[in-house]
């Protein structure tokens, strides 16, 4: 066995050894109090806000009515993406007023 090898399993074993004896060599639990802090619960959203607008397929070709049928799909798909953002930032304001929370952002 190598030089290297033997000091590295000496120092495991003298590690091991010190851990055991200080965790042994505690007989009074700790004088810190221990304080319990409540996990934070986050109401649960509308189920509309879980929707996610369906995002419309690419034009299957470079025609000019293609091309204008998609970006009015599109348009209508971004504007439902908008809304949907909206209402979550208004329940998330509603829910803050609610907690008391609104100041602290």
């Amino acid at each position: 066995m190598s030089l290297l090898k033997t000091v590295k399993m000496q120092a495991v074993i003298v590690l091991t050894a010190l851990a055991i004896t200080a965790c042994s060599s505690t007989t009074a639990p700790s004088a810190t109090e221990i304080k319990v802090v409540e996990k934070a619960v986050m109401p649960t959203p509308p189920a509309a806000l879980m929707v996610a607008p369906v995002r419309p397929n690419p034009p299957k070709d470079g025609k000019t009515a293609t091309l204008l049928e998609h970006a009015a799909e599109f348009g209508g798909y971004v504007s439902e993406l908008e809304n949907q953002n909206a209402a979550w930032r208004d329940w998330v304001s509603s829910q803050a007023a609610v907690d008391g929370s609104e100041g602290a952002r």
